[in-house]
């Protein structure tokens, strides 16, 4: 079914014949995930204390 968009895209087949072009994709682990959701919170948090700093003056 999506036979068009890997052959023009990635230029390689869903057979799994042959060779293939694979790519590495760098892992995330759970360690780094849950370190990568704190920072974002962590931004928002601070985002959301500005602007209530800055509402009350």
């Amino acid at each position: 079914m999506f036979d068009w968009f890997w052959n023009g895209w990635y230029g390689g087949t869903t057979s799994g014949g042959g060779s293939s072009s694979t790519s590495s994709v760098p892992e995330m682990d759970a360690a780094s995930g849950t370190l990568a959701i704190a920072v974002v919170l962590a931004a928002l948090v601070l985002a959301w204390e500005i602007k209530r700093r800055r509402a009350r003056n």
